[in-house]
């Protein structure tokens, strides 16, 4: 659910504020089709509730509502990611930079979690050929198997 239009496609992409918590995704079919469903990569998961939750999601200038499945094994962002996926016009290839603005685990953070999101465009490496953890600017893009 989109809360507000933000800018266009064109936009620059803002770079990572340096000082946050971050993950990377890798878009495969399972993120930008049936079922939409996008797993939070193990190492980033201590740093969101392990309860299911609310999620904010911006993107240039807009926010999508959606559900982070916490209390699963597998957790996850569910309902609401597809319309994210969809507005978004992501494909196969395509990569995610998702930003802990606000709701860390960690810290504490019972309050509402926010992540801001880069779309990387221009079919990056299929997940399968990534060798990095995306846990540091040193090696931002995860291994994350489709």
């Amino acid at each position: 659910m989109v809360l507000q239009q933000g800018a266009g496609e064109d936009d620059e992409t803002t770079p990572l504020s340096g000082d946050r918590p971050f993950f990377t995704v890798v878009m495969c079919k399972t993120h930008v089709q049936k079922p939409y469903l996008l797993i939070i990569p193990t190492h980033f998961q201590r740093r969101l509730p392990a309860r299911r939750t609310a999620v904010v999601l911006r993107c240039r200038g807009s926010s999508w509502i959606m559900s982070y499945s916490g209390h699963t094994k597998l957790k996850n962002l569910a309902a609401g990611w597809a319309d994210f996926a969809i507005d978004n016009r992501l494909q196969v290839g395509d990569g995610c930079v998702f930003e802990l603005l606000s709701g860390d685990a960690r810290d504490g953070g019972e309050g509402e979690v926010v992540l801001e999101v880069q779309v990387l465009r221009g079919h990056l490496p299929e997940p399968e050929d990534l060798t990095t953890k995306g846990e540091s600017a040193d090696e931002p893009m995860a291994n994350y198997h489709c």
